[in-house]
Order: structure tokens, then C-alpha cells, then sequence
């Protein structure tokens, strides 16, 4: 009896690390931190659209992975970036003739983001992030401004694992905060946001 107890555990034993071994429904963790903390980690190409004004963004971020586990990984982030108008409205104040010549928003914030990365290469998530802004304008009888901000902003994003590599797209949404209600370049801040990301975390 004592023996077909230790054959029956020794079997079931073997048999239990083997299938551990081989389950294909366990994909192995995926690997991430391989670029130096200090380096950035992702970048981003995209364009704000608000009330007229067409702002291409060009940015890079910085991730620091403080939790994964399999496909799942949550980063903390700081982003960093701007850019100047490549459209603009015919007036700054509707009902004024009030064209403008120029506008910028530049910014750095910090914040939160959820990747998910699938062992066949689909890779999703979004962030949350939030920091001061530092945007300008230059109208034709209006005074320059030169202003500063809060802004809010989140986005999703979508891709596909190439190498080390990912590659996708991204879209989400900017609101400004703690601005000087005066400002008439203010109301060009942030809005609808659509472009291309790279991580390379």
C-alpha cells in the first residue's frame, strides 16, 4: 500500500511540474526597464484641435515600471514637450477682427499609465497626467501674451510590438485649469489630441 502511495505521488509529482513546464495558456512575463530610468522610454507625435487652432505636439516620456506582471504593467511617467501652431483661426474673438499670428503651448507633466502587452504583439493602454503649460500668442491689435497654466490630459493609445519596439496610435483629450480668465490665447489650449507613439520600454 505504502508503495503504490510513493509511485502514485512520485507520478502525479512528474506529471504536475511537467504540465507547469509546457501549459502554453502561461506566457512567459514579458521583460521591461531595459532602457536606463534616466533615458526617455516612449515618445510622442501628435496635433491638439480647439476652436480653430491646429497645434502639432512633439513629445518624449519617461516610465518607471512599479508594477507588472504578465501582460499587465502600470508605470508612473513624466512628459515633456510643445509645439507651435500650424493653423490658426481668421480671428481670435469671434464677432472682432482679431487674426492671430502665432501661438505656442509648451508643457511637462507627470502622471499615471496601464500597459497591457500581449505575447503576439497587441499592445493598449492609456495615462492620465497633469502639469503646468507655458503658451503664448501674437495678434495684430491685440498685446502679445505670454501665459502659464495648468493642463489636464488623457489618452489611449493602441499598437503593435515590433522587436523591442512598440508602434501605434494614440488619442485623447487636454483641458486647461488655473488660467487667467483675461487670456484670449487661452482658449486655444489643450483640446481633442490625435497622433503616433512610440515605447520602447
Amino acid at each position: 500500500m505504502s508503495r503504490q502511495l510513493l509511485l502514485f505521488s512520485l507520478v502525479f509529482g512528474l506529471s504536475s511540474a511537467a504540465v507547469a513546464q509546457t501549459d502554453p495558456l502561461d506566457p512567459p512575463a514579458r521583460r521591461s526597464g531595459q532602457t536606463p530610468v534616466w533615458l526617455p522610454r516612449g515618445a510622442f507625435l501628435g496635433t491638439y484641435f480647439r476652436n480653430g487652432s491646429v497645434t502639432p505636439q512633439a513629445r518624449l516620456q519617461w516610465q518607471l515600471t512599479f508594477f507588472e506582471k504578465r501582460k499587465d504593467a502600470l508605470v508612473v511617467l513624466l512628459e515633456g514637450g510643445g509645439g507651435w501652431a500650424a493653423g490658426l483661426p481668421e480671428t481670435a474673438l469671434e464677432g472682432y477682427d482679431a487674426p492671430m499670428h502665432s501661438f505656442y503651448q509648451h508643457t511637462v507633466m507627470a502622471g499615471v499609465g496601464y500597459r497591457y502587452q500581449d505575447p503576439e504583439g497587441l499592445h493598449w493602454g492609456f495615462q492620465v497626467t497633469g502639469g503646468p503649460v507655458w503658451y503664448g500668442a501674437h495678434f495684430r491689435d491685440l498685446p502679445a501674451e505670454r501665459l502659464s497654466a495648468g493642463l489636464m490630459e488623457g489618452r489611449i493609445h493602441v499598437g503593435y510590438r515590433v522587436g523591442p519596439v512598440v508602434l501605434g496610435v494614440s488619442g485623447g483629450y487636454g483641458e486647461p485649469f488655473s488660467y487667467r480668465r483675461r487670456s484670449v490665447a487661452r482658449q486655444f489650449l489643450g483640446g481633442a489630441l490625435f497622433g503616433f507613439f512610440a515605447d520602447w520600454r
